[in-house]
């Protein structure tokens, strides 16, 4: 039926109005599906979050420094929420004797849920907070003084109803966990001349010495130094967890190379007992006679599995580099990673302290890949155009999202330290779901 055409017949009137009530129907039907759709994202997002933040045993799987600052973040977030109720109390019926608007009061309560909403989600996907973070989170809370302490009632600035004082001391603790000391020390003195200001402000003069001020300050500076050793203190402690783990890992990983080397090795002269020895012994003895089609079809294939294990033991180049792949390949086959090596024509004059670092970083990243990708295959490739050399670590497991490693993990403090310690760089391509590449890159220019 063509747009715009008057209906002939009330059973093809009918039929628009059956045709209409059926969109409508398929609409409501697609906005059910999307907010089932929402709500699923959403329930996700909180396992998600609820797994990597809160439960201990899908933290075990962490670097030792993420769970670290996890651990400091919830705590802190935990202290901000409880300096939340007093502000959330005073928006009842007493909030009117306290304040001059209680309209005001609600929406700095407003401002300060959604800053902190806003600071948990940036958090949430980059493991820890930045010094931006802190400066604006002073920024809001200096502001937000001010604001206060001119809608309080006379008599109230230094009381409990002034809950944004109380709310600097979560400012102070976040700056003490993320500031270096001195850092700390400027960003105390900017809260507390900030609190001193609005309440002078507001009343003609300093806050009395009897009032419950000092003690915010006193709680504001232990506050904030407490955070601060503690993250120090347990993130030296991780580091050193980690490094523990990564050398139980390498002696682990010598000696089921070397077992699985030994094991090879057995299978291997079992095989050549059985076959080539076995062939070549008959033929000394006269059992066998060397010019029969039989015995010499039995020699060829003989001859072809002793060229095979050759080839397989010698590296697939001259180079030393060559031969740490090879290492670094036959070191990850003893965890249950299946490695293939895709190596082409590499230089025989590559500094000997390139090839340790770059030999290093690719046993790490197979390392990371037989822990964490959750698969049992990946390729190692090795290019060199226009005098640079590029190594690529590939899987196709599970992924993740780079933006969320933190300083302590394997991929930054291993390998990227090690290429940069050799002059070379190290990039990290990821998603979630599609694998990962860790791309090694010297140039030798």
């Amino acid at each position: 039926m063509s747009i715009g055409r008057r209906p002939t017949s009330l059973r093809e009137a009918g039929s628009r109005l059956d045709g209409g009530a059926t969109g409508r129907g398929e609409g409501a039907g697609a906005a059910a599906g999307h907010v089932r759709g929402l709500l699923g994202r959403l329930g996700q997002r909180f396992v998600e979050a609820r797994q990597g933040w809160i439960d201990a045993r899908a933290m075990a799987t962490l670097p030792g420094l993420d769970r670290a600052l996890r651990f400091v973040a919830v705590l802190l977030f935990a202290q901000r929420a409880s300096y939340l109720l007093p502000a959330a109390s005073s928006l009842g019926a007493t909030g009117v004797t306290h304040y001059r608007s209680p309209a005001l009061n609600l929406t700095m309560v407003a401002v300060v849920v959604a800053w902190n909403t806003v600071l948990a989600v940036a958090v949430w996907r980059r493991g820890w907070f930045t010094i931006r973070h802190v400066v604006i989170d002073i920024a809001v809370t200096c502001g937000l003084l001010f604001v206060a302490n001119a809608n309080l009632r006379d008599g109230f600035e230094v009381s409990a109803a002034n809950w944004m004082a109380k709310f600097a001391l979560g400012t102070a603790a976040l700056a003490g966990a993320v500031l270096s000391v001195s850092r700390m020390l400027v960003a105390l003195a900017v809260l507390v001349l900030a609190a001193v200001a609005a309440i002078a402000l507001r009343t003609g003069g300093l806050p009395p010495l009897e009032s419950g001020f000092l003690n915010h300050v006193n709680s504001s500076l232990w506050f904030a130094l407490l955070l601060h050793f503690m993250r120090r203190y347990l993130a030296a402690q991780a580091d050193a967890v980690d490094a523990a783990t990564a050398r139980r890992i390498t002696a682990e990983t010598a000696a089921a190379a070397s077992q699985a080397r030994f094991a090879e090795r057995l299978r291997q002269f079992r095989h050549l007992h059985d076959t080539v020895l076995a062939t070549l012994t008959a033929i000394s003895r006269g059992g066998l006679d060397h010019r029969t089609e039989a015995v010499r079809a039995r020699c060829g294939r003989d001859a072809d599995y002793v060229r095979r294990l050759v080839a397989e033991e010698r590296p697939e180049q001259t180079t030393s580099l060559g031969a740490r792949l090879a290492e670094a390949a036959e070191a990850a086959d003893a965890l249950g990673l299946r490695v293939h090596l895709l190596i082409g024509e590499l230089p025989d004059d590559i500094p000997d302290p390139i090839v340790d670092g770059i030999g290093d970083a690719t046993r790490e990243a197979l390392n990371n890949v037989a822990r964490h990708a959750g698969t049992g295959r990946a390729w190692v490739s090795a290019d060199w155009t226009d005098r640079t050399l590029t190594v690529r670590i590939v899987d196709r497991g599970l992924g993740f999202t780079p933006d969320r490693a933190t300083s302590g993990s394997g991929l930054r403090r291993s390998i990227k330290q090690r290429m940069r310690e050799v002059g070379g760089s190290a990039q990290v391509f990821s998603d979630p779901g599609d694998g990962t590449c860790v791309e090694l890159v010297w140039d030798s220019r």
